[in-house]
């Protein structure tokens, strides 16, 4: 090989080396660019905080997702949109009754929120719908808290994605798509995001004279705490309530009418059997006799016991549509709760025992507060009938 050749093949080496040094170095310089954008763009963009909420409602994460959901700020909106019309349906109250109903349920619109936050909180942390307790436990503030959950829709929407994220200046719009369970009806959610991130400080800015000249560095910001994008409202609630809601309240219709006969007609042999039963306690010396509690237990292991349970074979004949299984489940509940309340009198009357005498009483005040529930939802009330006291 002669000496020109060899230093022409040198040269051609040191420009392939040199090209791929420079692009080892470009290829360096692309990836912590990415890496930099990843980290201290992108993290901090409301399409990250709403994509890490997903994955952490997904895989049950509940500290992450409480960092981007602001429930106190979203149950409010939420509640005033979900009783709106709360009385529209109730064709039981006046006008005057209506707009006095309305005013209170202003009046206890924090304590209802609260309870809320706390039934959602428990859901993040176990995947199980509960009730609060406290004030709102049972009825004490007029409502059956549990069918405002129900008309709420939360307990029966799945989520299915995340649509997109649109900014709009120091806030964002995120879209989901989600659908609600018994009407199968779809729909787009959308929330609205801000960044409650605000520990920050200031470099520069600042104007001092120089030579009789006045000179203006350029002032950056850093943000001590990065960002804190959170879903502070649902935009659309009261739209996807309107989607749902017809659908539901005419499927719970059709079942209402679909079992009209069979309640009407066992109300009536229920009406019956309780007058014979009444008559069957009647003693002159004020406690029953012997032959009595005979009886009676007997009455009601034969005739009362069965026709409950007949009733509710009946029911249970009826198709249940979707939107109409709360008020089903209520009526199943009922029965059941009556028969052991009647089997627990049975025990009391019989054995003489004061204990399964009061389990009796103590079951029976649940079988009326059930078929309390279920009368109001039968005649779309919404609330009991007097307004309770505040305390």
């Amino acid at each position: 090989m002669d000496d020109y050749t060899w230093r022409k093949r040198l040269e051609a080496r040191r420009r392939r080396r040199q090209q791929e040094r420079l692009f080892a170095l470009a290829l360096l310089v692309m990836i912590l660019t990415a890496a930099f954008l990843y980290f201290s763009v992108y993290t901090k963009t409301p399409e990250y905080a709403m994509r890490e909420m997903v994955e952490a409602y997904r895989s049950g994460d509940a500290e992450t997702f409480r960092r981007h959901v602001d429930l106190n700020s979203i149950t409010l909106a939420a509640y005033d949109d979900l009783t709106s019309d709360l009385f529209k349906y109730d064709t039981q109250l006046s006008d005057r009754e209506r707009s006095l109903f309305e005013n209170f349920y202003v009046l206890i619109r924090r304590q209802m929120c609260n309870g809320a936050v706390k039934v959602i909180d428990i859901y993040i942390d176990t995947r199980e719908w509960t009730l609060p307790g406290g004030i709102l436990k049972g009825r004490q503030l007029g409502i059956d808290y549990d069918l405002l959950l129900d008309r709420s829709l939360i307990r029966h929407t799945s989520f299915i994605d995340l649509e997109g994220v649109e900014h709009h200046g120091d806030e964002a719009t995120a879209s989901f798509s989600i659908v609600e369970d018994y009407s199968q009806v779809p729909f787009v959610l959308k929330v609205t995001l801000k960044d409650l991130a605000n520990e920050s400080f200031n470099i520069g800015g600042n104007e001092f004279e120089l030579f009789g000249k006045k000179i203006k560095f350029p002032g950056f910001t850093f943000n001590l705490s990065g960002s804190d994008w959170k879903i502070v409202s649902v935009d659309n609630y009261r739209g996807y309530l309107d989607a749902a809601s017809p659908i539901l309240r005419k499927n719970l219709a059709d079942y209402i009418d679909a079992t009209e006969e069979i309640v009407y007609r066992y109300n009536r042999a229920f009406e019956a059997e309780q007058n014979n039963f009444i008559s069957l306690q009647k003693s002159p010396y004020g406690i029953m006799l012997a032959n009595q509690r005979t009886e009676t237990s007997n009455y009601i292991t034969n005739t009362i016991i069965p026709s409950l349970e007949s009733r509710q074979a009946e029911l249970d004949e009826i198709p249940v549509p979707e939107g109409a299984q709360f008020l089903a489940d209520l009526r199943k509940e009922s029965t059941r709760v009556t028969i052991l309340a009647w089997q627990s009198y049975i025990k009391g009357i019989t054995e003489n025992s004061a204990a399964d005498l009061d389990t009796a009483e103590s079951l029976h005040k649940q079988e009326l507060v059930l078929d309390q529930r279920i009368e109001e939802i039968v005649h779309n009330s919404a609330i009991a009938r007097n307004l309770p006291e505040l305390p």
